[in-house]
This record gives structure tokens, C-alpha cells and sequence, in this order.
């Protein structure tokens, strides 16, 4: 679901018409970049994009929401009250934390979300620098991974398409773990 801009409710209701059939489909979210990335995004902003999942959660079809943050987005005080700042605005939705820093990948924050109730997501990416990586943690009632591939070449190529760093296919013993 999308990151770059709120999604109008009749889009929500579209797709549920389209799954009425398979009662066991869930959605999964993306909380909007307008808000993830925008510290000043206001209540206007934040009803847009309630308005918009309203359907699917009154339907108990919305799985999570997924909050996604840059790799450049840091394991800092600061950052982490923003972080419990969503959690507290977003208290209605179930909620995952993707973050690509090692800096997050510590013991404590593995606690301190439980105690606040955010999904851990684990992604498979490939490694750079201080990048993440892969796990297997779970945070709150809902497990999560997220897989983008072991794409070396196109990952770091510097004109890149994502739909090119995006382009692999995992095999089956890749994926066992």
C-alpha cells in the first residue's frame, strides 16, 4: 500500500469488494511518508491517512501498518520519542517498526519496543556500511519480514532503478532460514 500519499477511503472500500470472497486477507500499510519524514506533519495530515485505512480496519482487514524510515534515520533519544510519538498518534493501528541502522539493532530496543507495542520488521537487504541485519526478532503480536533481495549489482549501481535493486528471486534454500 502506498508510502508516497494518503489513500482516499473508496480506494479501501474497492479493495475489500475485490477480497470479499477470501475472508482471511488482510492488508498491510504503509504509514505515509508525509508523516514518517515530516516531524511537523499536523492533525490534517494524520486524518487524511486514518481516513483513508477507516474501511479496512472497521472491516478488521487491516493487518498492520508498516512505519518505514531511511537508513539514515538513527537509534538516537530524539528519534526514538518521535517513534513513541506515532506509536501514541497511531495507538489504533497495529504498528511495525522498519528501520535499516545497525544503531538499532541493540537488546534494549528489542524491549523497549514490546513494551510500547511495535512490530520489529526484519528485512533481508543487501549489507553496506552500517546497514542492518537480517534477523528474526518479534516484537509484538504480529511477525514481520521483509525481503528486497540479494541484488549486490543493482543495489549499489549508482542509476538504478528500484524495480532493478528490487529485481531478484529467492530460492528455496535461500529462503529456509
Amino acid at each position: 500500500m502506498t508510502f508516497y500519499r494518503p489513500i482516499p477511503a473508496r480506494t479501501s472500500d474497492s479493495w475489500l469488494k475485490k477480497i470479499d470472497n477470501n475472508k482471511q486477507s488482510k492488508f498491510t500499510g504503509k504509514l505515509w511518508q508525509g508523516i514518517t519524514r515530516d516531524r511537523n506533519a499536523g492533525a490534517e495530515d494524520e486524518c487524511m491517512f486514518k481516513d483513508g485505512y477507516a474501511p479496512l480496519l472497521e472491516a478488521g482487514r487491516l493487518g498492520t501498518i508498516l512505519m518505514q524510515f531511511p537508513w539514515s534515520f538513527r537509534n538516537t533519544g530524539e528519534n526514538r520519542q518521535y517513534v513513541a510519538r506515532l506509536q501514541q498518534r497511531f495507538e489504533d493501528y497495529p504498528l511495525v517498526l522498519e528501520v535499516r541502522h545497525a544503531s538499532w539493532n541493540e537488546v534494549g530496543m528489542l524491549h523497549w519496543l514490546q513494551e510500547i507495542d511495535i512490530g520489529l520488521c526484519n528485512i533481508h537487504q543487501p549489507l553496506f556500511h552500517k546497514s542492518i541485519k537480517p534477523g528474526a526478532e518479534v516484537t509484538s503480536s504480529v511477525g514481520y519480514v521483509r525481503l528486497h533481495g540479494r541484488n549486490y549489482k543493482n543495489w549499489f549501481a549508482e542509476n538504478a532503478q528500484s524495480h532493478e535493486r528490487y529485481n531478484y528471486l529467492y530460492t528455496v534454500d535461500e529462503l529456509e532460514p
